[in-house]
């Protein structure tokens, strides 16, 4: 470890902590508004209204405090994606229902983190640590979705649920995508709509 890593804190006391929270939140703004590459260090320490010399005590550099922002991310994506997930009712809910809930929670989700989503596309082509870091995140989706598929397994024709669980997973993040970042002719709902109902045929009818 090099002597700058060694003068790098991990705050202990709470304004410490709220000032590297308030770094790591001007970043993700910044980023989001005008892209990794047109940001610096020094416009962020000003949006977090701290000294640059503050921001290099929590970060040693920019690249570090976009790791930072990413694993954030990635916390509250899962974090979504686990509430949704404990508000199925296989009992009650149709399948439809059960299927729309799932897709609108991950649009949900999508929604807070619109501009950095599309700067950390263009970041995985050109990172290997980002590029690491999110297919790690991928593969929690896929798993949550095999877990969602196991929950309600006996009402399920497929019998394959491990590749069906990698099926539905890059099936619905695909449109997800689609739907919250790209401009489309169809409009979203029926996009929506239509991606249920396909799920609905092969999973359950």
């Amino acid at each position: 470890m090099g002597e700058t890593e060694d003068k790098i804190r991990t705050p202990q006391q709470d304004r410490s902590i709220r000032t590297k929270q308030a770094i790591v939140q001007a970043a993700m703004k910044l980023f989001s508004e005008k892209g990794y590459h047109q940001t610096n260090t020094k416009q962020i320490a000003a949006a977090a209204g701290v000294s640059t010399g503050s921001f290099y005590s929590y970060f040693i550099d920019k690249r570090a405090v976009f790791m930072e922002v990413l694993t954030g991310y990635s916390e509250v994506l899962l974090e979504r994606i686990d509430s949704s997930m404990a508000e199925i009712n296989f009992q009650i809910m149709d399948k439809h229902s059960l299927l729309t809930h799932l897709v609108d929670s991950l649009l949900l989700s999508h929604e807070v983190y619109t501009g950095f989503h599309k700067e950390l596309s263009i970041m995985y082509l050109s990172d290997e640590d980002i590029k690491r870091q999110m297919d790690a995140q991928y593969e929690v989706g896929r798993v949550r979705t095999l877990q969602f598929l196991q929950m309600g397994k006996d009402e399920l024709k497929v019998t394959d649920l491990e590749a069906a669980a990698i099926l539905v997973f890059e099936s619905v993040n695909a449109i997800v995508d689609v739907i919250a970042f790209s401009p489309h002719r169809v409009s979203p709902e029926r996009l929506k709509r239509e991606l249920v109902n396909m799920l609905v045929e092969y999973l359950y009818v």
